[in-house]
């Protein structure tokens, strides 16, 4: 069936139109290293891709949590650890003053020691990280310890545990409130007293050169020191899992972005050599149209 001069001429642009279109497909592809540049060109690769999307999304905030909170938790831990070591000096006091042979001037120094500790332990309870106080609980625009009009030492913060989720399946504590650190709650145990009275009670002991008063007293700083102990076991241990946790996410998003190039990135070589291929058929589509055109100008000028 012969074929027209105008219908030569539209068959050979649709072939260059479509050499020009797969060429450009080609190009963008290469260019911009992605397989998929629409929807429609994969749709479960779309779908697997927007999922990894997300995973990594989630993985990225959890990670996020765990590099804000790890501050505030190891500010508490520090904190802790300082309080410890003061309590230790306390005992040590105790356990000296309660000697027998403890004079008057001696008594009166240990007072002063102890004063310097209570303000030392102050200080540590109403500690901030951020404008955040550590230890008032979830109540962190409140200091932890203040004193009454009666000068008696009393817990400012509430009983709340404030918590992060660190990983898709662990809610993490950050904090220990100090109702339980400073034993405001018996947590130290029956007959205990809060960690400020501890003190209080042992500078009247020694004021009142009672040997056995101050020896009393030991039970009660120990197992206050047993309950620190104890509280900075719980953020130490904390931390230890959060930096397994981040190591884990890290670990995780880094599986995840290789799938996600998996299924998006292209080949780099076999798109190349697509390229190259395209831009061959598009030369080639060009130069039979040329040749057509001229056949079919020279019949016209022999006519």
């Amino acid at each position: 069936m012969r074929t027209s001069l105008t219908q030569q001429i539209q068959n050979q642009l649709a072939y260059i139109n479509s050499a020009v279109t797969k060429l450009s497909e080609a190009q963008t592809h290469t260019i911009s290293g992605k397989r998929i540049l629409r929807a429609s060109e994969d749709v479960s690769g779309t779908n697997r891709a927007l999922s990894l999307r997300t995973a990594i999304s989630k993985t990225d905030q959890f990670a996020d949590n765990i590099t804000v909170s790890k501050p505030f938790l190891s500010a508490a831990e520090n904190a802790v650890s300082d309080l410890v070591e003061a309590v230790r000096s306390v005992r040590d006091i105790a356990v000296a003053a309660a000697s027998p042979d403890v004079t008057g001037g001696s008594g009166q120094n240990y007072i002063a020691q102890l004063d310097n500790i209570l303000n030392q332990m102050l200080d540590l309870a109403n500690t901030k990280h951020m404008d955040q106080y550590l230890f008032s609980g979830t109540a962190t625009d409140s200091p932890a310890i203040v004193q009454d009009a009666s000068g008696n030492y009393v817990y400012g913060g509430d009983v709340g545990t404030r918590r992060v989720q660190i990983l898709s399946w662990v809610s993490q504590p950050i904090n220990v409130p100090g109702s339980t650190l400073f034993n405001f709650d018996g947590s130290a145990g029956p007959g205990t007293t809060d960690l400020f009275s501890m003190v209080v009670r042992l500078k009247e002991a020694i004021a009142s050169g009672d040997a056995k008063a101050v020896s009393d007293q030991l039970s009660n700083i120990d197992a206050n020191l047993d309950n620190l102990l104890t509280c900075s076991a719980k953020l130490g241990s904390w931390l230890a899992r959060m930096d397994r946790a981040q190591s884990l996410l890290a670990d995780t998003k880094m599986r995840l972005q290789e799938m996600l190039s998996d299924t998006e990135d292209i080949d780099l070589a076999k798109a190349i050599t697509e390229l190259k291929s395209y831009e061959n058929i598009y030369q080639a589509a060009l130069l039979t149209s040329s040749r057509i055109l001229d056949i079919s100008l020279a019949n016209l000028a022999l006519k």
